[in-house]
């Protein structure tokens, strides 16, 4: 008997057309969240997006592909055939694939993923994807103990670092859960619009902690780890932006892809910055280091005996406030921009315990001061939103008063949301 078009198809666009002409293949493998991927292949397409399913063999364990087949409308590809099923999804050809969306992942097809080990079909397609440039996003779904693996963590972050998205799940019941079918379909927003969005712009970042010498030995400083500002580095290298990062000290070792200034104190920070717009024509700074807010007056040229001295007294005063002067120092730097645009200040504030309101009101003053165009505020008392974690939570607050609130989520989400804000209002004053 001959078919039609399938019946499933009608509802494409029924919910918006944000995804309109778009082509997903969603990639399902072994995790029993993927009792969940055929309700995320339907919002999908109520928003626009023709999807096609791939399905590893443990998957089709779990759930049956005419399933699958009934959600999306076409028949998924559960083996690789002499039809080379991944080059005609996401290979060199003239209707590859917009989007991979790998939901939900287990730590296994992650750590594949990682390795460049091609042996089921999500795998090869992803690899397929990756070497053509298509955007990748990777839903983990699996037992807490195994997310918590220190292998796992590192092989998401490895994942992130070549430019794959990878959503933060949720952790209930001693299991990391896939997030909602919302969230999901949100981030399929977001990669779809931001992947080039920075493409052509220059960014300037601060990173880390400042250290200020008692002697040649011993400093006060704080516990900035440097993983906020590299991924907000790391964020807009994706996107496409070229990308200065001045670090001071911290947790991470950046790789030689990355233009790095190295300092250590407030004094050096302040002086390579100021170089650095001096000399090049920056669209947006970051300031996301955590500058020490005070030094020693007088800095001992020895190492302080303990043996001589039984008590020691430091008389302390405050280290420049970098981000105060560069408004008022590179005001022309600002106007006469790469793209001929005000160039964008973004100040980052570690708050301790406050509430939202509290962090809006701290924020807004603090950006006044800074005569900033954007802050983005954080409570780093609040579980896995503090210094050196790789999760965060913000709110950002824009000059013209615009608030968006940043939910819980990986830094490097975070970090493509705060250049996707910044970007949206750069744009708005063309």
């Amino acid at each position: 008997m001959a078919y039609g078009i399938h019946p499933s198809f009608d509802i494409i666009g029924s919910a918006g057309s944000e995804l309109a002409g778009k082509r997903i293949v969603l990639c399902i493998t072994g995790s029993v969240a993927c009792v969940r991927s055929s309700e995320v292949a339907r919002l999908l397409m109520r928003h626009g997006a023709t999807v096609y399913p791939v399905m590893t063999r443990s998957a089709c364990q779990l759930i049956g592909p005419d399933l699958i087949e009934w959600a999306c409308g076409y028949k998924p590809v559960t083996e690789l055939t002499g039809a080379v099923e991944h080059v005609a999804l996401a290979g060199n050809v003239k209707d590859k694939a917009d989007l991979i969306l790998v939901c939900p992942s287990t730590a296994n097809t992650i750590g594949k993923i990682a390795g460049g080990i091609d042996d089921t079909p999500v795998t090869t397609v992803v690899t397929t994807a990756l070497g053509e440039k298509i955007p990748v996003v990777i839903v983990p779904a699996m037992h807490e103990p195994m997310y918590r693996h220190p292998f796992v963590l590192e092989n998401i972050k490895k994942l992130q670092k070549a430019g794959i998205t990878v959503m933060m799940p949720r952790i209930e019941e001693g299991k990391a859960k896939i997030p909602e079918n919302a969230d999901i379909c949100q981030t399929v927003f977001s990669v779809l619009a931001d992947n080039a969005l920075l493409k052509g712009k220059k960014i300037l970042i601060t990173a880390g902690r400042t250290v200020e010498y008692i002697d040649p030995v011993r400093v006060i400083t704080n516990n900035s780890s440097g993983k906020m500002g590299f991924a907000v580095a790391q964020a807009a290298k994706n996107m496409g932006a070229d990308v200065t990062v001045v670090y001071g000290k911290g947790s991470v070792e950046p790789d030689s892809s990355f233009n790095v200034i190295r300092v250590n104190t407030a004094d050096e920070m302040k002086e390579a910055v100021e170089k650095e717009l001096a000399a090049g024509k920056y669209d947006m700074m970051f300031a996301s280091s955590a500058v020490g807010d005070w030094k020693p007056a007088v800095m001992s040229r020895e190492k302080i005996s303990t043996r001589k001295n039984k008590k020691l007294t430091l008389e302390l005063v405050p280290t420049v406030k970098i981000i105060d002067g560069i408004k008022k120092k590179f005001p022309k730097v600002f106007l006469v921009a790469f793209r001929a645009l005000h160039d964008l200040m973004v100040a980052f504030r570690a708050l301790h315990d406050l509430s939202d309101k509290e962090l809006l009101s701290d924020g807004k003053q603090r950006m006044k001061i800074a005569d900033a165009d954007m802050i983005a505020v954080n409570d780093v008392s609040k579980p896995g939103q503090g210094f050196e974690t790789d999760t965060n939570a913000m709110l950002a607050v824009t000059k013209d008063g615009k608030v968006t609130k940043l939910g819980f989520a990986s830094k490097y989400d975070i970090a493509r949301k705060l250049l996707s804000i910044a970007e949206e209002r750069i744009c708005r004053r063309r």
